[in-house]
């Protein structure tokens, strides 16, 4: 508590599902909503369809690796730990710089 009485820090003001759908939005957004006219008149409906499907499918196969990743190694630092346990620091050290500029290219350009 500070010096007038009440608490320091921060109050929780969002919910499970509000996290949540922040959550969605900064990883999914709302681009594939603009661009999917584009891609049915470059593939058609059932060429969409499909390349939707094939990518979720990757996508899950994805996620299930760093859900498993993540329970297995609970501690920070995501994708650096990983790499650090599995192929050492000279390694890890590469694989850390190599996704940040992946990241970096992949969000700017």
């Amino acid at each position: 508590m500070s010096e007038s009485g009440q608490e320091s820090g921060f109050r929780r003001v969002l919910g499970r599902r509000d996290a949540l759908a922040l959550a969605f939005g900064a990883m999914i957004g709302w681009s594939w909503v603009v661009l999917s006219s584009n891609w049915i008149e470059s593939a058609g409906t059932a060429g969409a369809i499909i390349a939707f499907l094939i990518g979720g499918a990757i996508m899950l196969v994805i996620g299930l690796t760093y859900a498993e990743l993540a329970s297995a190694l609970p501690f920070a630092g995501g994708e650096h730990v990983y790499s650090h346990r599995a192929l050492g620091a000279g390694a890890s050290f590469i694989c850390t710089w190599e996704i940040y500029f992946w990241l970096c290219i992949c969000s700017y350009f």
